[in-house]
């Protein structure tokens, strides 16, 4: 009980602290501030705050109509997505004013309120001509330098800036042979890196010239997605923490976001349930609502569609791979790992644990990492048949499977607890019936034992050349480093001729680091850059967004709110909804966006959410999953319910509550209800 009290206090403090922080960076940022520039002209200075409050004004026109009559007593927030478009009008209108010229320029500073190390600066020129944006580094190599295309209304984003300092940052107007015809030099005040960023990187060796001018860290445990310079220096970051598995990046320069907090109960792990698709100055596309929950991966696929794991949850998890339809979040493809595999290594809730999927359209093939059963995988997508097996012949002898795997040429060191399997486009032999795979070795076996396994103590970036035809592999490229247990990815950088370990989680720390990354020169094998990360991670990627599409202004086609959540369903035999049996513990919560319910509670206490009316009573039920890991049954977070089906009337918020100890059930009364 002491430990529950102390969880709860921890979190309400969290949430005074946010409150406050939100109330300073409002008041802070309320102002427009004119600063004359030395070389003259000005610049007119905001932060969000004052941005956001006159952004208001908008929100009865862009938010959702079926969502404007609904009244609640329950704590609202706002939709992300509304947040984004309410503000990007404000900023459009504003620019499309005339107002603001070169010699008057206007710049917020992190104007969407999720990525404070960014600003954009707005104003119009009389000719169309490029613009350069140069964020001074601290030494030349690390200037964070972007040209912006051709226009008369300029929208420049701003990315790149130094925590707690004044930046130096120049704008640049360019002719059509690249030459400044104009220029100024604005400064940028930030506020200082959260405490879970400092001391974040350490630096340990330095290429010349790196492949990647700036790192992209996202995921793992308290970690914000962030990206560093040569220096260890950050110079970008997303205000609140991501899930585990971190950001995923789309074309375009967009990512998907996986809420950290709002999740459906499973047999082990809770499924993220509400995502995102951001670009990198915090604006929100789309929000996406995933019944049965997302986890470890997500890829673009050919066309826009966004390819995931997900689950059965048939007293199994993270055993599913998803298509979800980019504008209306419906899943139109899937696939179960069930009916490619036999029921041999069956034998676990978490039996196969996809970590990567993509699809490539050359051979509409899907390749599939499953961690559990040491297999990297090709699949045919439209038929939905198995191709070919990555993986120890030995681990799989004695199964029905072994027609599958591809015969070793040579010596072939075989994947364990692999993660992060691409094929490269690169062709390497000149050979028509060759493809080359790249895939994260952890060369782990500790989740699922393997009796062939070699025990060698590194792990390692290995590149396997694949010959469908003659159905062999053969390793062509191995790149070791320490030891990484779980996590991590590996990049191949073909014009640089560098591979990179994203080295997400060490199985011991190194040097005090629980993670790492390490650059390799592709043709000797040479490590040239390695830094250490403090916390670790879960993935990494260059960090180079798309200017081309950051100007663009926000259009948002369609739905802004798409996909599948449990819905309430009418009842006959509704429980005795007694109102003076009062919810009492302190960690259940309910807050509403739009209409869809978040509640609050620690890991499969909350059974049932009811939505009780004088016309009809109506359930949500969440008792379908039970918990088979410790280390997931005490997990806190926000089950969600979408309630757009319920008919026009009031509803009284009723929670079915279990004691998990003594397995007792009873329904409380939440004191919140809802009219629609």
């Amino acid at each position: 009980m002491a430990n529950k009290i102390s969880s709860v206090w921890k979190r309400q403090m969290r949430r005074v602290k946010r409150k406050m922080r939100k109330v300073s960076e409002n008041r802070l940022g309320s102002r427009l501030k004119r600063v004359g520039l030395g070389d003259g002209g000005s610049v007119w200075l905001c932060g969000v705050g004052w941005l956001a409050k006159r952004a208001e004004k908008y929100e009865s026109e862009l938010q959702r109509k079926s969502v404007q009559g609904i009244r609640s007593n329950i704590c609202t927030e706002q939709m992300y997505v509304l947040k984004t478009i309410t503000r990007d009008k404000y900023l459009e209108n504003l620019l499309r004013s005339g107002e603001y010229t070169f010699s008057n320029i206007f710049v917020v500073r992190n104007p969407f309120g999720e990525a404070p190390l960014t600003a954009l600066a707005l104003f119009v020129t009389e000719k169309e001509c490029r613009v350069r944006v140069t964020v001074k580094g601290d030494i030349p190599e690390t200037d964070y330098v972007a040209e912006i295309p051709a226009a008369k209304y300029h929208r420049v984003p701003i990315l790149g800036l130094y925590p707690d300092r004044e930046n130096v940052v120049r704008l640049e107007l360019l002719d059509d042979n690249g030459k400044a015809t104009a220029k100024h030099t604005i400064p940028i005040q930030t506020k200082p890196l959260p405490k879970d960023l400092r001391d974040l990187i350490e630096v340990k060796k330095v290429s010349e010239n790196p492949a990647f001018k700036n790192i992209m860290i996202s995921g793992g445990l308290g970690i914000k997605t962030c990206a560093f310079d040569r220096e260890g220096k950050i110079r970008y970051f997303l205000r609140r923490i991501v899930r585990g598995y971190g950001i995923f990046p789309l074309e375009n320069g967009h990512f998907f976001y996986m809420e950290k907090e709002i999740s459906t109960p499973s047999y082990s792990n809770p499924q993220c349930v509400q995502s995102y698709d951001m670009d990198y100055l915090g604006r929100v596309f789309k929000c996406y609502l995933t019944k049965d929950g997302v986890h470890h991966t997500v890829e673009e696929k050919t066309g826009g569609n966004i390819l995931a794991a997900s689950n059965t949850m048939l007293e199994h998890t993270e055993d599913m791979v998803i298509e979800i339809d980019r504008e209306t979040g419906e899943i139109v493809w899937s696939i179960t790992m069930e009916e490619l595999f036999d029921e041999h290594y069956q034998n676990m809730m978490d039996w196969a644990h996809v970590n990567s999927a993509a699809y490539y359209e050359k051979d509409k093939s899907i390749l599939l990492s499953l961690r559990n059963i040491h297999t990297v995988c090709l699949v045919d997508y439209e038929t939905k048949e198995l191709i070919w097996m990555l993986s120890d012949p030995e681990f799989w002898a004695g199964t029905t499977m072994t027609d599958k795997l591809l015969k070793p040429v040579g010596d072939v060191p075989w994947v364990y607890q692999q993660h992060a399997a691409f094929e490269l486009d690169e062709d390497f032999d000149g050979n028509p019936d060759t493809k080359h795979i790249i895939v994260f070795d952890n060369h782990w076996a500790k989740r699922r034992k393997a009796a062939p396994f070699d025990n060698d103590p590194l792990s390692y970036v290995s590149i396997y050349t694949v010959n469908e035809k003659e159905r062999t592999v053969s390793l062509f490229r191995r790149f070791g480093f320490p030891k990484t247990r779980i996590r991590a990815n590996g990049i191949y950088c073909k014009e640089e001729g560098r591979v990179y370990a994203m080295a997400g989680s060490y199985a011991e720390p190194v040097e005090g680091n629980a993670g790492g990354v390490y650059e390799f020169d592709f043709e000797t094998g040479e490590m040239v850059s390695e830094f250490g990360v403090k916390p670790g991670y879960f993935r990494a990627y260059d960090f180079a967004p798309d200017y081309d599409e950051l100007v663009k202004p926000l259009e948002v086609s369609g739905d802004y709110v798409v996909g599948e959540l449990r819905r309430p369903e009418k009842i006959a035999d509704a429980p005795a909804f007694d109102p003076g049996k009062r919810v009492e513990d302190p960690a259940i919560m309910l807050v509403r966006q739009e209409d869809i319910l978040h509640v609050r509670g620690v890991d499969h206490t909350i059974v049932a959410v009811y939505f009780a009316a004088k016309h009809g009573n109506y359930a949500v039920r969440f008792g379908d999953t039970y918990q088979t890991m410790d280390i997931f049954a005490k997990n806190e977070y926000f089950l969600a319910v979408l309630f757009d089906n319920l008919p026009s009337g009031r509803y009284q918020i009723y929670l079915e509550v279990e004691d998990a100890p003594q397995h007792h059930r009873e329904v409380l009364n939440t004191g919140r209800w809802i009219e629609k």
